[in-house]
């Protein structure tokens, strides 16, 4: 019985870690030049994670990811999703440096990670 439950705890954890970058993986080919040509489809984004508009399906698992791409400077990103979020947040900044320094400012109130976070988004490593 008691290897049955260390098997059974295993495979959750196996699975759980699967999945989980399964679902980070799922943006690998995002569009996000079709997304910064459009300023309404940019703000509707820049809402969801904000917590001042509603989400969407992709809205809310770019918000349930965003906290550790900001944290970890895309440390865990693929090459292509290193290059997609380097767009969307340098098309954000672009667009209005208010709104940025607000996503920043929830996402790393504390300014820790801020410094590799401008190099990621400099030389997008």
């Amino acid at each position: 019985m008691r290897n049955w439950s260390v098997c059974l705890i295993l495979l959750t954890v196996v699975v759980a870690c699967a999945s989980q970058q399964q679902l980070f993986n799922r943006y690998d080919n995002f569009n996000a030049d079709a997304i910064m040509q459009n300023e309404r489809i940019l703000l509707a984004y820049y809402k969801c994670v904000m917590e001042k508009g509603p989400c969407t399906k992709d809205g809310k698992n770019f918000k349930r990811v965003l906290p550790e791409t900001l944290q970890t400077a895309c440390g865990r990103c693929s090459p292509k999703q290193k290059t997609v979020v380097r767009k969307m947040l340098m098309g954000i900044r672009t667009k209005s440096e208010l709104r940025f320094t607000e996503l920043l400012d929830k996402y790393d109130p504390n300014s820790v990670n801020r410094e590799a976070l401008y190099n990621f988004l400099l030389t997008g490593n």
